[in-house]
């Protein structure tokens, strides 16, 4: 039993081996980021690269981007020359609500602001807008960039090399279990006398009296 259990063992190492030498060793970092062989690193891309966005006296500008949902966005608006603006971020529908005077749900809202930072978790897949209202009555230009934030997958060094350490290991199993199934060798034939006396059959022939009935074999 257990030599079918270590052989059994042994294959399965060794296919998985071949699997993560052909899949690629990412179709391992699932299983490997539960016993902490990666780590994930927050990394910033660029959504908007810093832009100037004018916006008029009594009046608004806006921005637009498509987002995916579900991710983590980040970012940054400074006011040039220490103006004041109000500072709202919302998907299509509401934006158009905003404009047309009717109630609209915001997702962002910084009513009075000369810098911000802001972050958000996208609700659900469209598009969004970052709309900038002027209420002074001189213009304002603003410095707007937008980043997204996901996790970048770090992988131990150990799993560049998964996928030959599990085919020699898968390989050592298997020899160990083929060696441990050969039977052992049936041991030689006793040749053995019968008593005369008794009649008893498997006396060894290196013993002279009958291990039976006690008497010599002479």
């Amino acid at each position: 039993m257990m030599r079918k259990t270590v052989l059994a063992i042994g294959l399965l190492l060794l296919v998985a081996g071949l699997f993560v030498m052909n899949q690629g060793v990412e179709t391992t970092y699932s299983l490997a980021d539960t016993v902490g062989l990666v780590s994930r690193v927050p990394t910033a891309t660029t959504l908007i690269a810093p832009t100037l966005v004018g916006v008029p006296a009594t009046n608004h500008s806006e921005l637009s981007i498509d987002l995916q949902g579900g991710a983590e966005v980040q970012g940054v608006l400074t006011v040039s020359g220490g103006r004041e603006i109000a500072f709202y971020v919302m998907n299509e529908a509401s934006f158009i609500d905003w404009r047309a005077g009717r109630p609209s749900t915001v997702i962002v809202v910084k009513p009075f602001t000369n810098t911000y930072n802001f972050s958000f978790i996208v609700p659900s897949t469209g598009t969004y807008y970052f709309v900038f209202d002027n209420q002074d009555t001189s213009r304002a230009v603003v410095v707007f960039n937008l980043n997204t934030i996901s996790d970048q997958i770090v992988p131990n060094p150990v799993l560049d090399y998964l996928g030959p350490e599990l085919v020699l290991i898968g390989i050592l199993f298997a020899f160990i279990g083929v060696r441990t199934g050969k039977r052992e060798p049936k041991p030689e034939p006793v040749e053995v006398w019968r008593c005369k006396f008794c009649g008893f059959k498997k006396n060894p022939v290196s013993e002279p009296f009958c291990v039976k009935c006690g008497r010599s074999k002479a």
